[in-house]
């Protein structure tokens, strides 16, 4: 967990650009990844990961623009890059979490449905989320830092260092990419996989890139 990150509306408010008050990459529910572990009612512990991030996403991702998540476990296993057992197990863990309800269908497919997380799934049993007093001082240290993190941030250049190494690592995913996603959102839950974070004008002239050399990248979803 981040240090003084005790609730679920600190850490989405770590999450939102200055700009527009959104999400960074709406693709992904960052705020989830500020926590290692999470916690079920029945008070079962588990250990926070990226795939499991990923898939909460993805079906959250659906819900939110008020559709219904169809999806079959190796779509599931596609958006989380792990094994089909590996899905059943996230998907496991989110049921008895309580953030997420599957409704079996005829066939492969099953019906979707995340829940809202809570404070208590990020809260390890006896513990409060309520701030604790002693860090109020780091917390004053950390706004006074604000202004001078902002001026740094504004006069550095926009144009990434490490561009070449992840076009060429970005190509050599391409045939990872579900037939079935943008691949715009199948670069930014990539790049997010290793935490690297480019400005909008980087990203777009990526992806310009990506698409003029990868057919797979340059195809439109089906």
């Amino acid at each position: 967990m981040i240090k003084n990150i005790k609730t679920i509306a600190e850490a989405k408010a770590k999450c939102l650009n200055q700009k527009d008050g959104k999400q960074k990459y709406v693709v992904v529910e960052q705020w989830l990844k500020m926590f290692k572990k999470w916690f079920s009612p029945s008070g079962n512990e588990y250990t926070a990961t990226l795939p499991a991030v990923e898939i909460y996403s993805y079906i959250a991702g659906f819900n939110e623009q008020g559709q219904e998540c169809y999806a079959t476990q190796k779509t599931l296993s596609n958006i989380g890059m792990v094994s089909d057992r590996q899905v059943r197990n996230i998907i496991n863990m989110f049921v008895d979490m309580g953030v997420l309800s599957v409704e079996a269908r005829d066939g492969q497919t099953s019906l979707y449905k995340a829940l809202p997380f809570t404070d208590a799934h990020i809260t390890p049993p006896g513990e409060s989320s309520l701030p604790d007093p002693s860090e109020k001082e780091d917390e004053s240290n950390e706004i006074l830092n604000v202004s001078e993190i902002i001026v740094e941030e504004e006069t550095q250049e926009p144009e990434f260092p490490e561009r070449p190494e992840i076009f060429t690592w970005l190509l050599s995913l391409d045939k990872k990419k579900p037939p079935h996603e943008e691949t715009e959102d199948f670069v930014k839950r990539a790049l997010d996989s290793k935490n690297i974070y480019l400005c909008e004008n980087d990203f777009d002239s990526l992806i310009i890139d990506l698409k003029s050399e990868s057919t797979i990248y340059d195809s439109l979803p089906f």
